[in-house]
């Protein structure tokens, strides 16, 4: 009888938690009662023990009852606001039942709570996943799609749920705002009022209507009714009366909209935004003080929320206001040891001020006990690339991104760790990944830009530049790539009007003077150019271009001494700019003022150590000088102070095989390939050494083809290239790429011999002596000439 029992205990599937208590509290209760009857049957007494123990350890251990048990425990934690501790017993119940969607459900609404929309965003496309049939899963995945840029994706949701419930007044505000989304309002207002036709007394559903309506100036009285509709509805949302702040605020009704501000401040309390607009609007009335004053009562009443206790110091570091930041920040992180988000916002300010040595400690505590946690892991990356660790930072900034894949800040730093390394593939991947996950984030955008000028892609920055335009009309940006391209392809009318858009819609832009400056230069329209590059340097007194540009119309005019002068007049008023030093120096070479050039190198490098081109400029003219030994010294010095910069070890090995030591160019190309596995000078120059040296030819092959992969354009990388297929007795494809090569460069001998020789071994004996001839007559006494000269005897 006891065995039966005992199986039907483990079989049977309680439907509710109460019911497994009331069974164990039974179980106890008997077993209580039959030991104060204290029965003289042992064998009785031991069944009874066993049954109760057993009993027990069923409520205990069977793990369905447990993952409820944590669920029930989380939604009561969400009922109270305590969305941390809700997130943290979800977890428990996911780590029983990995495929438990009801708890993945909960669990994003806690992450929704608490801003962490990246774990949020995941923890619903789990539930959708493991629950078609949610139809809410599917519309709040919707509205996170929707809000990541991701249109396509939330009508996919939207269609879905369609499909099953057309009459759910939910999908159709989904539908709504994903019209509005696509400039298609007509049909957003008509799916808006079909939603009020299935829930008129949904106050949400007024505000989505309120929105559309905002766009339309003549509504503003429909604006303020529909709001005040929601609000009457709903009197305890604070969505519809900051909605309707704002909607004040824009009209300058400031007093009204701080009046509805403290009502949505009083309706939730624990409400971030309520806060925040509050002291946006007293800050509108020009009282920071009394803002500062709102902020800080909010950081107070708002500790126990992660992101609430640092509203005052992340509005001191959105209104650059640093070391007030910092401050603030360096009080809270001492103030809330375990608070990680306040450690997170600190490291952030740290990073921002530069003190990088602060940023590390701190970093280095959270990595302690937050080690998995996506946001510790990309600060620690952050820090250890700023330190010059880039190797590092891109494993730390990778296992972050394995973490929270969707996350765009982390892609972006990802890219910036891997650009350090010289890993460029994964710089472009992860900058791609993070304009697509975020692409009203510009930042991303820039660095591809940057990338496709480097390459001279200009297919790749026409594409940067249209996404960036789609989504960012009134930024300037967007024009200016597009500009460059019509440059590039000779359309002058189109650039112009794309940089006159640029000038409109930022009119201090100096970018944007810059290039159309030097457009009316090329155009020979010097006197606007004039112009034009002033208001560049007016606006930005550090634009090098733009200097540069004026200077090269004075060396037009043939008054090199008022280049000088020039840019003497602007070091006085930028001192600190080394790039000016630079340019300086060229014209001191220009002038044959060696020793002054020499000077100025050295003072650029006194003042920006990280300055590369005042190192090149002072290493020319040591070898100018047939000092090639200071100049190999000076590189040196360099990459000791800068042992993670390639492009210095692969200048350093130009210099060493100046002067005909082979062995260490080798060493230095190859110890910069290390550092960056695709640096083009020293993939090309290791490659041509190798070439000449009569090693293996394979390996020297694939570094000439990393070297043109990275610089396509380059008539040198081009030859190299070539050189190697030659080797390799691929004559067809060296031909065309020396062909190509000549045409941009066509007074090089080296690159007239290789032609040559090439078309000997296609016995094109004609072609062949016309190359070799030009070889010799380009440069006489050179080895590419004597060679040449060789070359052609064998021929006749």
């Amino acid at each position: 009888m006891a065995h039966s029992i005992t199986r039907q205990a483990f079989e049977r599937q309680p439907e509710r938690m109460d019911e497994v208590e009331s069974g164990c509290n039974a179980v106890q209760s008997g077993f209580d009662a039959r030991w104060s009857a204290r029965t003289s049957s042992a064998a009785l007494w031991i069944m009874m023990l066993f049954l109760s123990i057993t009993l027990f350890a069923g409520c205990h251990r069977d793990p369905n009852v447990r993952k409820h048990k944590y669920l029930e425990s989380g939604q009561k934690y969400s009922a109270e606001g305590k969305d941390r501790e809700a997130a943290i017993q979800f977890s428990n119940a996911v780590k029983i039942d990995k495929n438990f969607a009801d708890a993945y459900y909960a669990r994003a609404h806690a992450y929704l709570h608490m801003g962490a929309m990246s774990a949020a965003f995941s923890d619903l496309q789990r539930t959708v996943t493991l629950q078609p049939g949610n139809l809410q899963a599917r519309i709040d995945l919707g509205n996170m799609l929707l809000a990541g840029g991701k249109i396509d994706d939330a009508q996919a949701q939207a269609t879905a749920v369609m499909a099953a419930q057309p009459d759910n007044a939910d999908v159709h505000a989904l539908l709504s705002r994903i019209a509005a989304r696509r400039d298609q309002t007509d049909i957003a207002l008509a799916e808006i009022h079909r939603a009020l036709e299935l829930a008129p007394t949904e106050a949400r559903l007024h505000e989505i209507l309120a929105s559309l309506e905002e766009k339309d100036s003549t509504q503003s009285a429909s604006v303020e009714d529909e709001l005040k509709k929601s609000i009457a509805l709903d009197p305890k949302s604070a969505n519809a009366k900051l909605q309707l702040a704002a909607f004040y605020a824009r009209y300058n009704r400031l007093q009204e909209a701080e009046k509805i501000s403290w009502s949505a401040v009083a309706t939730d309390p624990k409400n971030l935004g309520a806060r925040e607009v509050l002291a946006e609007i007293i800050l509108k009335q020009g009282d920071s003080a009394r803002a500062e004053q709102v902020l800080r009562q909010a950081s107070n009443d708002l500790a126990d929320s992660p992101q609430g206790v640092r509203m005052l110091a992340d509005y001191f570091a959105r209104s650059g206001q640093t070391d007030r930041a910092k401050a603030e920040f360096a009080s809270l992180a001492q103030k809330y040891p375990k608070n990680v988000s306040v450690q997170e916002g600190y490291v952030r300010v740290l990073l921002q001020v530069k003190d990088y040595a602060t940023a590390q400690t701190v970093v280095t505590e959270l990595m302690k006990k937050n080690s998995k946690d996506p946001q510790v892991d990309v600060l620690n990356g952050i820090v250890l690339l700023n330190n010059g660790k880039s190797a590092e930072a891109v494993n730390a900034l990778q296992g972050a991104a394995n973490n929270a894949p969707r996350d765009a800040f982390i892609q972006f730093w990802l890219g910036r760790a891997a650009q350090a390394k010289g890993d460029n593939s994964l710089a472009e991947r992860s900058y791609r990944q993070a304009a697509q996950l975020n692409p009203h984030d510009l930042e991303a955008q820039e660095e591809l830009a940057r990338i496709a000028v480097q390459r001279g892609d200009m297919s790749m920055l026409a594409d940067v530049a249209e996404k960036t335009i789609a989504v960012a009309p009134h930024v300037p940006a967007g024009y200016l790539w597009r500009a460059v391209v019509e440059l590039s392809r000779k359309l002058q009318d189109k650039a112009e009007a794309d940089l006159k858009t640029a000038i409109n819609e930022a009119p201090k832009n100096a970018q944007a003077y810059l290039m159309l400056g030097e457009l009316r230069y090329a155009q020979k329209r010097y006197p606007e150019s004039v112009t034009l590059l002033q208001q560049a340097l007016q606006y930005d007194p550090n634009s090098i271009g733009a200097l540069r540009g004026l200077v090269n119309y004075d060396l037009l005019k043939k008054q090199p001494g008022e280049a000088v002068d020039r840019v003497n007049a602007q070091i006085a008023k930028s001192p600190k700019n080394s790039g000016f030093y630079d340019l300086l120096a060229r014209l001191q070479i220009q002038n044959k003022n060696l020793d002054q050039a020499s000077t100025t190198a050295q003072k650029a490098m006194e003042v920006n150590p990280d300055d590369g081109e005042a190192v090149v400029i002072y290493a020319q003219l040591q070898v100018q000088r047939g000092q090639v030994t200071n100049a190999i010294g000076a590189w040196e010095q360099w990459t000791k102070a800068h042992p993670n910069k390639a492009g210095g070890f692969a200048i350093l090995g130009m210099l060493e095989e100046s002067r005909g030591d082979t062995r260490k160019a080798e060493d230095c190309y190859k110890k910069a390939l290390q550092i960056q596995p695709a640096q083009p000078l020293a993939a090309n120059n290791l490659a041509y050494l190798m070439l000449q040296n009569g090693e293996n030819v394979d390996v020297a092959l694939t570094l000439a083809q990393t070297a043109r992969r990275e610089t396509p354009n380059s008539p040198t990388t081009a030859d190299t290239l070539a050189w190697a297929y030659y080797y390799k007795g691929t004559y067809g494809f060296a031909r065309d790429l020396l062909e190509d090569a000549i045409k941009v460069d066509p007074n090089s001998a080296t690159k007239q011999y290789h032609l040559g020789m090439v078309y000997s071994k296609m016995m094109d004996r004609d072609s062949a002596a016309s190359h070799l001839k030009k070889a010799i007559s380009l440069d006489p006494n050179s080895q590419a000439a004597k060679d040449a000269r060789a070359a052609l005897q064998g021929l006749s």
